[in-house]
């Protein structure tokens, strides 16, 4: 086996090396890609399920690593918080060898098998459910549903009070001189920095979008939390002398009609700050005081039955909407910065402001869709019962059906 896969591995080496790249035509670069993916998968899986072997004979002990961790960095030069990662992993799939042929068949990505074995690990019952899951969503939506199995597997007050007691904020110099910054809190008190930071983040896009200097999402909210940091120690003289300004926090909430009349939620229920993840009722409830809060409450009113047959968009509908489309909608795209809403159906051919007629887009998307006849549709997803999104082509022509072909 091993010599096998030796001569393989200097063969795929040697082969590597000698191919000029500079000579390949463009969809020859993307078929390159997409096979070097297929390598770096099927490496990434054989050295994380032989991690997991080289835990349970202890490998690893005997060479001077305090840890496995500490030893896989050492023995591939990776980064240690790699490593960590690697380790957790190769730990959870030998509880699932579903998720294990899965990955090692190069059906799973190492990051979708992370997200697949966090909630598997403690819902086994789901595995099947996370693996259709990753076939056809993105890391950002198979993570939340990660999360909310994860909720609803475990107490709820409990997860809040463990994360909350393991609470941190370090700051540090790299080398560079640089201000790194780190920390850790409850999903309700990230919510709370989020959305004091947004807004001042969108005004900051806006200014350098109008003055034609546009530099990274993640910059804008650095300049976001200096500008809140600001705002917070600038005093303001008034009649009665001096005081501090607080911004005002915006959260979207998410919860189930019955969870919020119980306290908490049950095995399928929802209740999360849109966006960010799931919360206990109870701090979803302590909030109702603190912020302007817009409490969009499943079963409550049905937002698919109001619509505006003109341009202006119901409140409840916009609300919904945002909620909903968290990112663009266009698969593959997680912009989630500048979003901007558009009629599925357009407005000048009768298409309503509803619910199921409107959809989120990134503004690269929503010129295109506009401006240069892409599509955006809904397809039925083959034995789920779902649905998901594909963005059509220009050229493209959808397959005929029986009748077209005889």
């Amino acid at each position: 086996m091993f010599d096998q896969l030796d001569q393989l591995t200097t063969e795929l080496q040697t082969f590597i090396s000698s191919l000029e790249v500079d000579c390949v035509d463009a969809a020859g670069a993307r078929r390159l890609v997409e096979i070097a993916e297929r390598v770096r998968r099927a490496g990434d899986s054989l050295r994380t399920v032989a991690v997991g072997q080289v835990e349970r004979t202890n490998a690893w002990k005997g060479e001077g690593a305090k840890s496995i961790s500490e030893w896989l960095s050492n023995e591939t030069d990776c980064a240690h918080y790699e490593a960590q990662s690697v380790v957790v992993l190769a730990n959870q799939l030998q509880h699932l060898p579903v998720t294990t042929a899965a990955l090692l068949s190069g059906d799973l990505s190492g990051t979708q098998a992370v997200e697949v074995a966090r909630g598997a690990i403690v819902a086994p019952n789901t595995e099947t459910q996370l693996l259709n899951l990753s076939k056809h969503a993105t890391v950002r939506d198979l993570r939340d549903a990660t999360s909310r199995v994860v909720a609803a597997a475990t107490d709820e007050a409990e997860r809040h009070r463990q994360v909350h007691k393991s609470r941190f904020f370090k700051s540090w110099r790299d080398p560079d001189g640089a201000f790194i910054i780190k920390g850790r809190m409850t999903v309700a008190n990230g919510a709370l920095v989020m959305a004091a930071l947004k807004p001042i983040q969108d005004e900051i896009f806006r200014a350098a979008r109008t003055s034609g200097d546009h530099e990274r999402p993640e910059a804008y909210a650095a300049d976001a939390l200096m500008a809140l940091c600001e705002k917070a120690t600038t005093k303001q003289i008034s009649t009665s002398g001096t005081k501090t300004t607080r911004p005002n926090a915006v959260i979207n909430i998410r919860v189930d009609i019955d969870a919020l009349k119980r306290g908490h939620t049950e095995h399928g229920e929802v209740c999360e700050i849109a966006g960010v993840g799931p919360i206990p009722v109870a701090t979803a409830t302590e909030y109702l005081g603190e912020a302007f809060l817009k409490l969009l409450v499943l079963d409550g009113t049905d937002i698919r039955t109001i619509a505006h047959m003109g341009r202006a968009i119901p409140a409840k509908v916009r609300t919904g909407v945002e909620e909903r489309d968290r990112v663009c909608q266009v698969p593959t795209c997680d912009m989630s910065l500048g979003l901007e809403i558009d009629h599925i159906k357009p407005f000048s051919e009768g298409g309503a402001a509803s619910f199921e007629n409107l959809v989120r887009l990134c503004k690269r998307h929503h010129l295109q869709k506009t401006h240069d006849g892409y599509r955006l549709v809904k397809i039925d997803i083959a034995g789920s019962g779902g649905s998901t999104w594909a963005w059509r082509t220009p050229q493209y022509r959808d397959p005929p059906g029986l009748s077209d072909t005889g």
